[in-house]
Parts: structure tokens; C-alpha cells; sequence
């Protein structure tokens, strides 16, 4: 990418990316001009040109890039979802209201999607962080460490497999999978948080030890703006998490802080290796899906206040659960603003409602109406447990996929009703 385009644009949120493609951009000749948002991008983009703005000052952040002449931009790193009320917005907050309340539904792609569109219609070109500082991207091979074992390369295969599965439900960038069943799936919790509960798991030896970190774009992912990256904290939280290796898509994932990484791999033994599709055909036996994804039947009314919303929660939910039961897992799911927050693999239902409530979306904790629904297959956890996980994660019902028993299915009835949850049935529809 020359510089005829004049300096290029790079928003950063948070993570050393925006950085270290700010340095390879600089370094081939361009210059670049970084809007950090403060509280989340690193410090050091203070040796690049740059300018710092607030999460809601939308205004501020069009202003320089113009003032500084940039026409292509880069989005890079990340940003939590704030609650509405942190934020301190500026007149093109106000001015851009529709798109910051559209942010406030339906999955990370979706989202994203709608800041492309939104930049695009403000005249700047919106480039992928592979367009401009190629080097950074995983190549294909081993990349460090020793070369996966045949039964890893099945974990692999496995992996790669889910990540396609799950894409129609706009859900998982990234799976671990131990003797070709997931054992953690990564939905709005991030690949950390995700590691870090896996090895607080096999801590308390609740999980076994072993497995691959599987990392691929979803099928249809907007890379422009949300390319999958691996960097050391991912090696170090792996090792933590007792893994044998981390495996990603070749040519689709961006590899930060190269030079650590590679130290890293060879101090703690793990491996990280770079495959293409055909991996998934090669490697396929055993780790495929083993039967047909569910097909549920029409939703069945059965207690409480439910609207539209709901419902389409609902579907997000099912949808999830059914492009993961093929692998083994999947036994519940939560989905809030269609968009999945959780996806049951290795856990009980009430483990997974328990760690929801950390992962709510823009505005739902001060918000006081309950939004988000919990699809659960039978399960034998206690009903006034798994209603009173629900209700503290602050969702607003159940929907009973599957042949639960009929009296399993009125204690939690009874169970959500008392904290005002709704419950839906529907049927396995095959």
C-alpha cells in the first residue's frame, strides 16, 4: 500500500495492534495518524502522530482524521461495550444517535458491518489491517514449536469445522477442542476470558488437560475491521489453560509480537501452526459432525410476558445449540439482542448462566427490562438454580428445547415465574 492515498487512518482501541501495524506502515514509507480511544489504546501510539478522543466522541474522531488528511482508515484493537451512561458524547454522538443505538443489536459481524457502511458513507475507504501490513498476517506451517500430532490435527480439523458451523449464527471466532470434543467456545466473552475460565476448569479438575486452541474467521466475517489476531498473551493463556498447541487459519489471522511469540512457544512447548481448509477434508475422520444439526419445531407459549424481541432471542439461541450438538456440546446457549453470548461446552447449563452475567450488552445493566433468552436441552441441574442464574444474569426467559419431562418442565415454570421469566417449548422438529 503506497502513500499516494496521503497518511493512513488507524482507530485503536485497545491490545498492541494498532501499534505494531502503525510501526510496519511507518517503517514502508507511509505515514499514519492514530485516534486512540482513551482508556483502551496502549500509550505508546504516542510516538506516531495521533490525537485521543472519548468512546462517545464521534464528532472529535471524524474532525482528525480529516484535519490530518487521512483517507483510508484502519480499525484495529478492541473496545468494551460500555453502558450508555459512561459515556460523554460529543454533537456528532447525537448527530450519528440511529447508528450508535443499531450497535446495540445483533452479533459482532452485523455490527461491524453497519462502522464500515458508516465510515464509507463519510468518504473515507475502510481497509483491512492484512491490506496494509501483510508481514503481520500467519502463514501457512508451523510457525513455532514442534510440528501437531496426527490426534491434534483431528482436534484441528474439528475446530475449523465448528467455526464454519456456527457461522450462521454470527458466533465464534475461536473453539477448543480436546480428543475432537469442544471444551470451550468463544462467543461475546473474548478468546481470554475464554482460556482463563478453562484453566480456573482444569484448576479445580473439572476439565482434562490437553486439547488446541482453534482460531478462524467466521464464513462471511467482515475482515476489514475484525481480523482474528493471536499475540503472546494468547501463548501464555494457553499454556495456562493446559493446551498442547493454538492452531489458525493461514493467511486469515494476524500474528502479533512475532519475536515473543516465538520465545514464548518454545519456553512453555506448545505449538502454533498455520492451516489452510484442506486440513478439515485431510484430517476429517473422527472430528467432523458426527449426526444432522437439530431442527426445532414452532415455539409453544407455556408462561409469562414475552415480546418480538424475545422471540427472535430465542431463534439466535436455538440456532447457536444446533450448529454445536453435532460436536458433542451445545447443551445450552444464551442469546440477548440477537446476539450469542454463551454456548454451553464442557460445562453444566448453571456454570454457563452464572458467567453470562458478566457479558451483557451496551446499556443492559442499567437498564431495568430484562432482555436475553436462555435455551437449555433437559437438564438435571436443580430448577429454582437454574431460574435464579437466569434472573441474576438479568435475561428474561427460558425456551425448553428438546423432550423434557413433563413435570421437570413445570418446576421450572414455576421456578421462573416466581422472578418473572417467561418459559417457551419447542421440539427436536427432524
Amino acid at each position: 500500500m503506497g502513500a499516494d492515498g496521503g497518511p493512513l487512518g488507524i482507530l485503536a482501541g485497545s491490545g498492541g495492534l494498532p501499534l505494531e501495524v502503525a510501526d510496519a506502515v511507518s517503517a514502508g514509507g507511509r505515514a499514519v495518524h492514530l485516534v486512540g480511544i482513551a482508556g483502551e489504546a496502549d500509550h505508546g501510539i504516542a510516538r506516531h502522530a495521533h490525537t485521543w478522543i472519548g468512546l462517545g466522541q464521534v464528532g472529535a474522531m471524524l474532525r482528525a482524521f480529516r484535519t490530518a488528511g487521512c483517507r483510508d482508515l484502519v480499525i484495529l484493537g478492541g473496545v468494551r461495550r460500555p453502558d450508555l451512561a459512561a459515556l460523554r458524547p460529543d454533537a456528532g454522538f447525537f448527530l450519528n444517535l440511529p447508528l450508535i443505538l443499531s450497535l446495540m443489536a445483533g452479533g459482532d459481524d452485523s455490527v461491524l458491518r453497519r462502522i464500515v457502511s458508516f465510515f464509507q458513507r463519510r468518504g473515507f475507504r475502510v481497509l483491512g489491517a492484512h491490506e496494509v501490513a501483510p508481514a503481520l498476517v500467519a502463514a501457512e506451517g508451523v510457525i513455532g514449536g514442534r510440528e501437531p500430532g496426527e490426534a491434534q490435527r483431528r482436534d484441528i480439523a474439528a475446530g475449523l469445522s465448528l467455526i464454519e458451523a456456527l457461522g450462521p449464527a454470527d458466533v465464534g471466532q475461536a473453539v477448543v477442542i480436546a480428543d475432537g470434543r469442544p471444551v470451550a467456545i468463544e462467543a461475546a466473552e473474548g478468546t481470554d476470558r475464554m482460556l482463563a475460565r478453562l484453566a480456573e476448569l482444569r484448576h479445580e479438575g473439572r476439565c482434562r488437560t490437553g486439547g488446541v486452541l482453534v482460531k478462524s474467521p467466521k464464513p462471511g466475517q467482515e475482515l476489514r475491521i475484525d481480523l482474528p489476531a493471536v499475540g503472546a498473551r494468547t501463548v501464555e493463556a494457553a499454556a495456562a489453560a493446559g493446551l498442547a498447541g493454538i492452531a489458525v487459519a493461514a493467511g486469515r489471522v494476524l500474528l502479533a509480537e512475532r519475536g515473543r511469540v516465538e520465545q514464548l512457544l518454545r519456553d512453555m512447548g506448545l505449538f502454533l501452526v498455520g492451516v489452510d481448509a484442506q486440513t478439515r477434508n485431510e484430517f476429517s475422520s473422527g472430528g467432523g459432525q458426527a449426526t444432522p444439526a437439530a431442527r426445532w419445531s414452532r415455539l409453544k407459549w407455556v408462561r409469562g410476558k414475552l415480546k418480538s424481541r424475545d422471540i427472535r432471542d430465542a431463534e439466535r439461541a436455538l440456532e447457536a445449540m444446533s450448529a454445536v450438538l453435532p460436536f458433542g456440546a451445545g447443551q445450552a446457549a444464551v442469546a440477548a439482542r440477537q446476539h450469542v453470548l454463551a454456548v454451553e461446552a464442557g460445562e453444566r447449563a448453571n456454570a454457563m448462566l452464572e458467567r453470562v452475567a458478566g457479558l451483557r450488552q451496551w446499556g443492559d445493566r442499567a437498564s431495568r427490562h430484562r432482555r436475553g433468552v436462555a435455551a437449555l436441552l433437559p437438564d438435571s441441574s436443580d430448577p429454582e438454580g437454574l431460574a435464579e442464574w437466569a434472573a441474576a444474569a438479568g435475561l428474561a426467559g427460558f425456551v425448553l428445547a428438546g423432550p423434557w419431562a413433563e413435570r421437570k418442565r413445570w418446576e421450572l415454570a414455576a421456578a421462573a415465574a416466581k422472578r418473572g421469566l417467561f418459559v417457551l417449548t419447542c421440539e427436536d422438529g427432524r
